[in-house]
């Protein structure tokens, strides 16, 4: 059995190569050419990169797909969720085209850290538990899981179509911070709040972290476009508000600073398997 998952999760090569897992690469463009998240294009220099074009990001290659369909005898695919993505939809089109029954195809419904989350579950699981109890404990896990994102660079967002042109105007001109939020179907991103500092920010997403009851049963990941400074803000006012709670602190791949831009941070919770 082989677990395929895309660089959504934020799991990097060398990762997934410990895991045995098929790391297949969403796609990034900058100036009119394509790159391998991950596997072309590291962080560091995408940022770089960007300062003077507009990126945009898309679905790993049918190609690469097809191939990591074809090199596997059974194996459980675990995509970035539906809607924030076409990875899931294309997958699904190329199982439906092609006579790849022995593919089990999985919408994660989240993406980042959470995604990771569910494909290190799995990557655990896929030896000795059968696939339809490892998706039963998936599921499990994202009946309580939650992504809040806070962009820094307002036209990001309105580039991505997540933000009217002049609400990112007003934005940038009041210096107001917007916090988005998967919608419930996780699908789309929508507007959670605003804020006027990194710091309100931070407490009105903990403020409803507490609420939605997120405490040690929980996993919490904070990642960030080469912004430690804020990541380290979220890690201790979470670490003091919410006791005994497990925090990663990651940093986002080229494709997810496409969505917020460089030094957006994301914080997002996701309830740990107890299997």
């Amino acid at each position: 059995m082989k677990l395929i998952t895309d660089t959504g999760s934020l799991m990097s090569q060398q990762q997934a190569q410990d895991l045995n897992i098929t790391l297949l690469p969403l796609q990034v463009a900058v100036g009119g050419k394509n790159y391998r998240d991950y596997f072309e294009l590291a962080s560091d220099k995408f940022v770089e990169m960007i300062k003077n074009a507009v990126p945009t990001s898309s679905q790993p290659a049918i190609g690469e797909v097809i191939e990591a369909y074809e090199n596997v005898k059974e194996a459980l695919h675990i995509t970035m969720t539906k809607g924030l993505s076409a990875t899931y939809d294309s997958a699904l089109g190329i199982l439906e085209s092609g006579d790849f029954k022995h593919i089990t195809l999985f919408n994660s419904k989240t993406l980042a850290g959470t995604e990771k989350y569910l494909v290190e579950l799995a990557a655990k699981l896929i030896d000795s538990t059968p696939i339809e109890q490892i998706i039963e404990r998936m599921e499990q896990c994202l009946t309580s899981c939650q992504s809040y994102l806070i962009p820094s660079d307002f036209d990001f967002l309105r580039r991505g179509g997540r933000l009217s042109p002049i609400a990112a105007t007003l934005s940038g001109l009041m210096k107001i911070k917007p916090i988005v939020t998967q919608t419930e179907g996780s699908q789309k991103l929508e507007k959670f709040g605003v804020a006027r500092t990194m710091s309100n920010a931070l407490d009105q997403i903990i403020d409803k972290m507490i609420q939605n009851g997120v405490d040690f049963r929980h996993k919490v990941y904070i990642s960030h476009a080469f912004n430690m400074e804020a990541a380290q803000m979220a890690f201790d006012k979470i670490k003091e508000k919410i006791q005994n709670i497990e925090i990663d602190v990651l940093e986002l791949s080229p494709v997810m600073i496409t969505q917020g831009g460089p030094g957006c941070l994301a914080v997002q919770y996701i309830l740990k398997d107890n299997g």
